[in-house]
Parts: structure tokens; C-alpha cells; sequence
């Protein structure tokens, strides 16, 4: 039996048919209510930031948020922690 063209096949070419699944509603997701911000760091601070991240298994978001909030309870502004 000879091989099929090119042409040949691409003209027999099937559509796939339709899914006739209804499509899956994801669950509603509380709102996030944090802020998102920039900071602008020096190449060694970032560096010593991951560093540090590292050694604690934690991300560098984590490492500042930490910082900030142990630097505002120093200064008499302790801020509640928020839900995980």
C-alpha cells in the first residue's frame, strides 16, 4: 500500500469535535487586600537579603516584611500579623 501525499492527507483532515463537558467554575477566592509595592536595593543588599532568605527557607518578600514589622514594634507600632 503507497504512502498517502501531503496534499491527500490535509484534505482528509479531520475537525475535532466540540467538548460537550461544561467548562469547570474555579471557587471564589477571597480578595486580596495587600499592596503591592517596588523597592529600589543595592546589588549587595539584595544579595545579602537572599542570603539570608535562604538560611531561614523563606522568600525575600518574607525576610523585608519581617524587617519591617520588627523595625515599627522597635519604634512603638506594632502592626497585628496578617492570616496566612
Amino acid at each position: 500500500m503507497a504512502k498517502q501525499s501531503l496534499q491527500s492527507a490535509l484534505a482528509r483532515k479531520v475537525e475535532p469535535e466540540p467538548a460537550t463537558a461544561a467548562p469547570v467554575e474555579k471557587p471564589a477566592k477571597a480578595p486580596d487586600t495587600r499592596m503591592v509595592t517596588s523597592l529600589r536595593l543595592a546589588p549587595e543588599l539584595l544579595a545579602a537579603l537572599k542570603v539570608l532568605a535562604v538560611r531561614e527557607r523563606s522568600r525575600v518578600n518574607d525576610v523585608i516584611i519581617e524587617a519591617i514589622r520588627n523595625h515599627l514594634a522597635l519604634k512603638g507600632q506594632p502592626v497585628a500579623k496578617e492570616a496566612a
